[in-house]
């Protein structure tokens, strides 16, 4: 692997695979036809997962051969890459990598619990390997079960503190195997895997929070579900006691991070209607003054620097698509530095994430994308302000075979005003396509503008998409949320139906070409359109979708999901089984006219695949016609290669099938 030459922030050459692999530039691969081809967009990239090591000479990444996923590295300068490992079991999906110190790599994977009883479930695995390709090893434990002597493995769930002056040891949010023992932060050994109590758990609180000296400072407990409380102390040697207590709300104040003061938290809540970022004193156990707030949108999250320290540098925020308000002049002028150069060498404003840096934070990798930029990487030299061109995730795909995604807003039949997203196909006349809409899931969620494999694979068709921020989505403000309670199929429903019918007005979309999509609640939401407006769709399809939200309530109880918020969200109590019914799409399949795919994981632990399963059988015994795809060992969501493209694959044939003949035309879709 030959090195990798540094490149002005303002002479950005583009890079293919061959050159992280030692090849020929100019060993491009062969340009794929247009449309796209689904194996383009959805199988595993070559390469993912870049990591730094701490003292930023070495860079770690996962080679992808299928579903197969080999840890290789090499060092920054350049040189041969070096295989570590190979994780060929198929029961495992490698998932992240990240050094532990600057010999040792801890990789996470995923594998199903085979002692879970009643619902499907998957665990985390930890595992460590050295620099060299020597010394891995499972970094788990394994567990006498309640009653027999027989074993189940006991997960290192999810590491919250790497601990760079302590670089033997991570520290690691723990789940006991037993139900009677609350979690608590551990400290692992990263050769051996033996554990060590780090903080004492304490009763009802179900996560703890690190701050940036490695020290468990704060917990959230959520006593009897509907209430939530702050545990914090100011050093490691106080005792820990409720500073924040109040109901769970859009109203609630939460943790939001810690301040530089160890006297003080931020906390996130409510201000002129958006969750906003104030400081709040341990000492008189009040909030105190409003540090940052949006006009338009909630505030989504704290900004902390790369350097180590874990400096609050400023807030992220999401309008159209991810934003940052800087509060560190320095960062702020490096931030729009990178951000000029990038988008100038694109020739389109990117999106800048960093995903690793080096201890001191001198060098980073950076993830680079837009709505028409696959994602790809660069290595940011900060002493030397250069970058380093890494690899692209899509190389195969031309920037030209692309389309924009611009915000549209438009009024519900209630006069709200429903903010969305429009990708018209490139090269068509926006007049009379074929449409795709897709809901999200959630659905306290949301949709931005960003790169969307899914969105690019049918607009590449020649569909036009229609993404809607539907009331209830997440990050416009406490109101807009809570407009979408117990709205499930109702008002819900009448907002994405607004939507298909605003773009049938305005001459976008074809009325007699017109198909809904989505996954998990948006796979719910197009099943329920196809019930409730039978004359507006031509097709609907849903992946892990819910079909029956009285059973879905039920299996998140044995999930052990926050089910007092659910049920006060979605409806669950005595005497409203009847509204939840009428709004199942299982209860109602008789009433569907239109051609019907639908597919689901058989280890989704989010939306049980029974709801699938009944669903394609109620279709089928009402005559109707239906496609079902069940995907054996799948998540909620792809994990495995081939599943992904099977699915896509299918989902484009269908859609092509139902919706790209011309229809004779027809009257106006009925309400």
């Amino acid at each position: 692997m030959r090195a990798s030459h540094p490149t002005p922030m303002n002479r950005i050459a583009a890079i293919a695979i061959a050159a992280l692999l030692g090849g020929s530039l100019g060993a491009f691969a062969e340009e794929p036809p247009d449309p796209l081809l689904v194996k383009t967009l959805f199988a595993n990239p070559t390469f993912a997962s870049p990591e730094i090591s701490p003292d930023g000479q070495t860079l770690a990444l996962i080679h992808n051969q299928g579903d197969l996923g080999i840890v290789i590295s090499r060092a920054m300068a350049g040189g041969a890459a070096t295989p570590l490992v190979k994780i060929d079991d198929p029961g495992i999906r490698l998932q992240w990598l990240g050094w532990a110190n600057d010999s040792r790599l801890l990789l996470g994977g995923e594998a199903r619990m085979e002692d879970a009883v009643g619902v499907r479930a998957r665990r985390t695995q930890l595992y460590g390997v050295n620099r060299d390709g020597t010394g891995f090893r499972w970094l788990g434990k394994r567990w006498p079960r309640y009653g027999d002597s027989q074993t189940t493995v006991q997960v290192e769930d999810r590491i919250v503190h790497w601990t760079p002056d302590d670089p033997d040891t991570v520290l690691i949010h723990f789940e006991s195997p037993y139900r009677d023992e609350w979690p608590r932060v551990m400290k692992v050994d990263v050769m051996s895997g033996a554990l060590h109590p780090h903080a004492p758990p304490k009763q009802t609180v179900r996560e703890w929070f690190v701050d940036g000296q490695a020290q468990v400072r704060a917990g959230a407990a959520y006593p009897a579900g509907e209430r939530y409380e702050l545990w914090a102390r100011a050093t490691a040697n106080d005792e820990f006691e409720v500073v924040l207590r109040n109901d769970l709300g859009t109203d609630a104040a939460t943790f939001a991070g810690f301040h530089a003061d160890p006297t003080k938290l931020y906390v996130s809540k409510s201000h002129a209607g958006r969750a906003a970022i104030f400081e709040f004193d341990m000492r008189t156990k009040e909030v105190g003054a409003l540090v940052f707030s949006h006009p338009a949108v909630d505030v989504d999250a704290l900004l902390l620097s790369t350097d180590g320290k874990q400096r609050v540098i400023g807030f992220r925020y999401t309008t159209d698509s991810p934003q940052i308000a800087f509060i560190d002049v320095a960062a702020e002028r490096e931030h729009r530095g990178l951000l000029r150069a990038l988008s100038n060498e694109y020739g389109q404003a990117v999106q800048i994430e960093p995903v690793s840096a080096s201890r001191n934070g001198e060098r980073e990798i950076l993830h680079v994308s837009s709505d028409t930029q696959p994602p790809t990487y660069f290595a940011y030299d900060r002493a030397l302000k250069q970058l380093f061109p890494l690899f692209d995730e899509r190389p195969g795909i031309r920037r030209d075979q692309l389309s924009p995604t611009k915000r549209v807003t438009y009024q519900a039949r209630d006069g709200l005003a429903i903010p969305a997203f429009l990708t018209l196909p490139r090269g068509r006349e926006a007049k009379r396509l074929p449409l795709i809409v897709i809901p999200h899931g959630g659905p306290w969620a949301r949709d931005s503008i960003g790169w969307n494999d899914e969105v690019q694979l049918f607009a590449s068709r020649g569909f036009a998409v229609l993404q809607m921020n539907f009331r209830g989505s997440t990050g416009y403000g406490a109101e807009f949320l809570q407009k979408g309670y117990r709205e499930w199929g109702q008002r819900i429903q009448d907002d994405i139906t607004d939507g298909v019918r605003w773009a049938i007005a305005e001459g976008i979309a074809d009325a007699d070409r017109v198909g809904i999509y989505g996954i998990s609640y948006g796979g719910y939401s197009s099943l329920m359109g196809a019930v409730r407006t039978p004359a507006l769709y031509r097709s609907a399809a849903s992946y892990a979708g819910v079909s029956d939200i009285e059973t879905t309530l039920s299996d998140w109880e044995y999930y052990e999901s926050a089910v007092d918020t659910v049920e006060q969200m979605i409806g669950g109590e005595r005497g409203d089984k009847e509204r939840l019914r009428e709004n199942s799409p299982l209860r109602r399949a008789p009433e569907i006219r239109i051609p019907v795919l639908l597919g689901h994981g058989v280890d989704d632990p989010i939306v049980h695949v029974k709801q699938s399963q009944r669903m394609a059988k109620a279709l089928r015994d009402a005559g109707k016609d239906v496609t079902y795809l069940e995907f054996p060992n799948e998540i909620h969501g792809f994990a495995l290669e081939a599943n992904r493209i099977r699915w896509y694959e299918a989902l484009i044939a269908f859609f092509e099938k139902n919706l790209a003949p011309r229809a004779q035309p027809a009257a106006a879709a009925a309400p």
